[in-house]
Parts: structure tokens; C-alpha cells; sequence
């Protein structure tokens, strides 16, 4: 490790500035970095892919927990270009087995959860410590710095949740005209009765946005470990002093060798000659000199029989093994708080609450735009009726029968919370809003078709309002 070559200041920095210069040199070599962790992960997302193809989220939680083979690749590039190394590709080559053989148990299994990972994992791959004196580093080196290590561990966590949503809905904006309906259609295929039971094609597209932010997010996690390590051996070696003095080094000894140059050619005399005697005598002379005696004194100390010893190495070991213990407590309890959660609002979480027959909400409008929409004021067949009032000539009071029975139905059975206050236009972007149970491609049609007649007098035809009629898709009779 040549400190001279190095590509970043090395001076002694505060946690968090620590942590932005590993960010910064994952920033530096981005893509390359990547590029390293993906060829770490790419043959286990491919194989466990395959063969969890149908279980899609066991397939992401495997993924998830195999990430620090990538991690390593991400910490041997960064750790390299630090110190001005440019590692070839034959080199990430040779690194790849190592990332999954090297303490593959310890490192998989017993220390996986541990916040401090990112840490201490430069202490294992970089200065090859094993063992007690593994652990002595790891605890050295974690002692400055070690909450905000643990705040970035669990923060990247949350940012790749929010990344893959963000990522599952850009799919959706993005995605090209014409695949929408298949969306929509597998939406509006999701049993309410089973509503955890997800489609697969949901699942699958949560799974692929999720792994793409997991290998973002793992990028600048491992960056900041790295950086917080450098840091710490920063405070504890002093490096910046090291570089400092090798600087000043070099400066005096580019000077020395200008007036050694000098007096060889303006004072040669004085050079080569010291009073006729030879170099040997000269220095024989210097060492005898009195100035040049060494004097040895002797101190006998008396150590205190109750003096505290250090502690022994297993202690510290067990220290460890609880630290990782309590995380792990820890995140189980976490999910576990979270998935109550989630149980305890389920219903809050359901797009479709219910169907025909579900109970009205005491807080829903019982008119809107002027006309009654509760349930009671309506005929038992909502369609049937309006086509009867449309052959009997009552072509407005036949819109209005089946617009108010669509907003009454909408707001019982797919729990749109349309207010009294709101207008047509207010109404069709609440359903719009509430997706495939609000059935929104039959809702705009009867709006336009009400609109037009209420207030532009442009009456439909006769075969639209009979299809409107005979479309009618909340699960009644249909008029013959």
C-alpha cells in the first residue's frame, strides 16, 4: 500500500464526510462498478431465477441475502483505485471464486445481519485478519463511527424499497401503448376474497425493479463502509502526517542534492580534504568525542500485584457475537412490527373492499350533482329500468337513472369516496383514480353521454344507450 500514489485527501474527516467520500469514489468509477458486482451476481440471479421463476419473492429474498459476494467486487475495485492501481480485467477474474469461497459460512450466514458489515468487511478481504486478532481490528477500527455505519446500513434498506417503487412505476409510465390493457386486465383480475394473493406478473415486475435498486443501492453502501474505514485509519495511523512528512521528505532531499551539487563545484577543497587524515580517522574521532558517549541507566519499577490486566480475547468475541445477535433481534423484530402492521390495516391496503352487498360507509354521499345515489332510491335492475324509461321517451331521466345507479354502485362496492360537492369531472377522476374495481372505461362513457345530453342537448343513439344498458358491469340483470 503505497500512500504517496493515493487518488483521494487523506486527512482526518467527520463521520458523515467519511461517508460522502465513499460515496464520491463509487461516484468516480460508477459503471465499472457495476459492471463488478453484477459479474458476482449475474450467475446466481440466472440460476436461482430459473429455478424460483414461479415463486418470485423467495427468489428476491435469495437474492438479497447472497449480495455481499457483489459487495466484495464493489470494495476490491474501490480499494485499488484508492491507492492508484487500475485492476485489470484478468484480475476481477481471478477475484470472482474468492468472493463466494473466502469464510463462506461466517461471512453468509453468521455475520449477514450484522449493521457493521460494510466496516468491517474491509478488515477481513483487505488486511487478512483472522481470528482474535480479526476481532481486536474489527472493534478498533468500528469505534469511531460505528452509529453512522449503522444508520447507512439500515437507511440504504428503506432507499431500495422506495428506489424499486419508484422504478416499477417509471415501468408503468414508460411502458409502450397497447400493453396497458394486459396491466389492466391483471388488475382487474385480482380476486378481493384473496387480496394478498398476488398475480404473478405483479410480483415478478415488484421482483425485477427490487433487484435493480438492491444493486444500486449496494454500490454506494459498500462506498460508505469503505470510506469510514479509511477514516478510521486515518485518526488511528495518522496517514495524513505519514503523507505529509514523505512530501516534505522529498522536497529536502531534491534541495539537499542541489547544495551537495554546489559546494562539489565551487568548494572542492573543503570537500576533499579534513586536515590530511583520512575519512576512517575523521569519523573515529567524532565517535570518541565525549558529546558521543552513551550513557545506560538503569530503573528497577515495582509492579502493583492488584494491576488490572486486559481483558481476555473471548471476551471481546462474545461482545461481538451479542452485538450481532442483538442485531438480528433487532431486524426480525422490525419485520415482525411491520407485517403486524400491515395485518392489522389489511383492509386499509385492499383496492377492492368489497362486493354486491357490501355495507355502505356512514361518511358516503347520498346525493351528488343535484340527485339521489343511495342505494334505496334506486330500482332493484338499474339497467332495465332506464331502458324502460328510454323506450317510454324519458331519455334524460334514463341517463340520469343510470349515472346516479353507477356512482351509487361505485361508491358501495369499490369504495370511491365521491363527495356531494363534486362535479362530473371530479367524479370521473376518483375513479379513474381507484383503477379496474371502479370500472373506469364504462364510467366515462356514461359521462359523456350524460353530459352531452344534460347539458349540450346532444341526445345519443338509440343502439349506445342499449349497449351503456346492456354493458351495465355491476352484476345485475340485463334488459332482453
Amino acid at each position: 500500500m503505497q500512500l504517496d500514489a493515493v487518488t483521494a485527501e487523506l486527512r482526518p474527516r467527520s463521520d458523515w464526510e467519511a461517508v460522502d467520500l465513499g460515496f464520491a469514489l463509487v461516484r468516480r468509477d460508477f459503471w465499472r462498478c457495476f459492471v463488478v458486482w453484477w459479474l458476482a451476481m449475474l450467475l446466481p440471479t440466472l440460476v436461482f431465477g430459473y429455478l424460483l421463476w414461479d415463486v418470485p419473492a423467495v427468489f428476491l429474498f435469495v437474492f438479497w441475502w447472497l449480495k455481499p459476494a457483489g459487495t466484495r467486487m464493489v470494495l476490491f475495485e474501490i480499494s485499488r483505485r484508492l491507492f492508484g492501481e487500475k485492476p485489470p480485467w484478468q484480475a476481477v477474474w481471478r477475484e470472482l471464486p474468492r468472493v463466494w469461497t473466502r469464510r463462506f459460512l461466517y461471512r453468509f450466514f453468521w455475520a449477514r445481519l450484522s449493521p457493521w458489515f460494510p466496516v468491517t468487511l474491509a478488515v477481513e478481504d483487505l488486511e487478512g485478519l483472522r481470528g482474535s486478532a480479526y476481532t481486536k481490528r474489527c472493534r478498533q477500527v468500528a469505534r469511531r463511527g460505528e452509529g453512522v455505519a449503522m444508520s447507512v446500513f439500515f437507511s440504504a434498506e428503506l432507499i431500495a424499497g422506495w428506489l424499486a417503487l419508484a422504478l416499477l412505476g417509471l415501468l408503468l409510465m414508460m411502458m409502450p401503448q397497447g400493453l396497458e390493457v394486459t396491466w389492466q386486465m391483471v388488475l382487474e383480475s385480482w380476486d378481493p376474497t384473496a387480496a394478498y394473493a398476488f398475480p404473478p406478473l405483479i410480483i415478478r415486475a415488484v421482483c425485477v425493479s427490487s433487484i435493480l435498486a438492491i444493486s444500486l443501492t449496494d454500490l454506494f453502501l459498500t462506498g460508505s463502509g469503505f470510506g469510514i474505514y479509511i477514516n478510521n485509519r486515518t485518526w488511528l495511523e495518522g496517514w495524513d502526517v505519514e503523507i505529509a512528512f514523505k512530501r516534505l521528505t522529498q522536497r529536502l532531499v531534491n534541495t539537499g542534492l542541489i547544495i551537495l551539487l554546489f559546494s562539489m563545484i565551487f568548494c572542492p577543497q573543503q570537500v576533499l580534504s579534513a586536515e590530511g587524515k583520512s575519512p576512517q580517522e575523521v569519523i573515529e574521532q567524532v565517535k570518541n568525542h565525549p558529546d558521543f558517549k552513551v550513557h545506560t541507566v538503569m530503573e528497577r519499577v515495582q509492579t502493583s500485584a492488584d494491576s488490572s490486566k486486559a481483558p481476555p480475547s473471548w471476551l471481546f468475541e462474545i461482545g461481538q457475537w451479542l452485538m450481532t445477535a442483538f442485531a438480528t433481534c433487532a431486524v426480525i423484530i422490525l419485520v415482525g412490527l411491520v407485517g403486524w402492521a400491515v395485518w392489522k390495516n389489511r383492509h386499509s391496503l385492499v383496492l377492492r373492499r368489497g362486493m354486491a352487498g357490501a355495507e355502505k360507509p356512514s361518511n358516503a354521499a347520498r346525493m351528488v350533482l343535484g340527485m339521489q345515489v343511495s342505494s334505496a332510491t334506486l330500482p332493484a335492475d338499474v339497467p332495465a329500468a332506464a331502458w324502460a324509461l328510454w323506450q317510454g321517451g324519458g331519455q334524460q331521466e334514463a341517463l340520469a337513472l343510470l349515472y346516479r345507479g353507477a356512482i351509487s354502485r361505485i361508491i358501495e362496492m369499490a369504495r370511491v369516496d365521491i363527495q356531494e360537492s363534486d362535479t362530473e369531472g371530479d367524479c370521473l377522476r376518483r375513479v379513474e383514480s381507484a383503477g379496474g374495481v371502479a370500472h373506469p372505461m364504462y364510467f366515462r362513457r356514461i359521462t359523456a353521454a350524460w353530459s352531452g345530453l344534460a347539458y349540450a342537448g346532444l341526445q345519443p343513439a338509440d343502439g349506445e344507450v342499449k349497449m351503456l344498458c346492456e354493458q351495465w358491469p355491476f352484476s345485475e340483470g340485463r334488459p332482453r
